[in-house]
């Protein structure tokens, strides 16, 4: 469990320096999502397959919603407009 848990530290920190260092929102969702799913597999099996397993799950994943997503202007429930995320 140790092992997993430095795994775990190690990759978020990873991910928050690398995250600012790229511009494309496919980069960013891969960069956060596979720190994401480290975490999660980490945490679930305990061992550093499972992290490496999570991490590369969660990269696709996080890849994928960075791809369908852009920013777009919004209107909240008061009037207000906003720079949001919508979907394609």
């Amino acid at each position: 469990m140790k092992i997993a848990t430095v795994a775990l530290v190690c990759t978020l920190g990873a991910a928050t320096m690398l995250s600012g260092c790229l511009t494309t929102p496919e980069g960013k969702g891969a960069v956060v999502g596979g720190a994401i799913g480290t975490g999660i597999g980490a945490i679930a099996s305990g061992t550093v397959g499972g992290a490496l397993v999570g991490g590369a799950v969660g990269a696709g994943a996080g890849y994928l919603v960075g791809k369908h997503t852009y920013k777009c202007e919004r209107v909240n429930m008061f009037g207000q407009k906003y720079i949001g995320t919508c979907w394609r």
